[in-house]
């Protein structure tokens, strides 16, 4: 699964493209929405209970029920929907949980072989909640969820804090 580090830096970079300087303290609350998704692994069926599409509707039915659009809301699904997507790409998500158990696993590489450039994209169904095993067995137990693992991850995560900070003067006052 990316880690914690890769999510904020996704989060902070998605943030910071989305909104304007003067809207600090709304950019410091969306934060948690691009990580929220891994409180499953504390309570739940990890990779289930938050990693599937009907936690994105949440803050659309809001909206709705509000009866009014609002681009923080919108953003908040756009983080909760970049965090499944990225792990979606690294051993699975139970997608349609609780409805289906089945696991979906995207698998994507492009690159050179010796017959030339090619691209493979899959969508594997892994095995169902309780079966599969990856980064932790889909079911309650005791987490584990690395916050960096690899140089690459902490430059990612290194400039977008920087980014994010400069963008909102969070650290940098004038």
């Amino acid at each position: 699964m990316p880690d914690e580090g890769l999510h904020l830096a996704l989060t902070l970079f998605i943030i910071a493209s989305c909104l304007r300087e003067d809207e600090r303290k709304a950019a410091i609350a969306l934060v948690p929405f691009g990580l929220l998704c891994d409180l499953d692994s504390l309570f739940g069926v990890h990779r289930a209970t938050l990693h599937n599409i009907f936690v994105i509707f949440i803050p659309i039915i809001i909206m709705a029920i509000r009866r009014e659009k609002s681009k923080y809301l919108t953003l908040a699904a756009l983080l909760l929907a970049s965090h499944i997507f990225m792990d979606a790409f690294y051993n699975g998500v139970f997608l349609f949980y609780p409805f289906s158990q089945e696991s979906y696993n995207l698998k994507f590489w492009f690159g050179l072989k010796e017959r030339g450039l090619s691209a493979l994209f899959t969508w594997i169904v892994p095995g169902k909640v309780g079966e599969i095993v990856y980064v932790t067995t889909p079911s309650p137990g005791v987490p584990q969820i690395p916050i960096i693992e690899s140089g690459t991850e902490l430059v990612v995560l290194i400039l977008a804090l920087l980014m994010f900070s400069l963008r909102f003067k969070v650290f940098f006052h004038q």
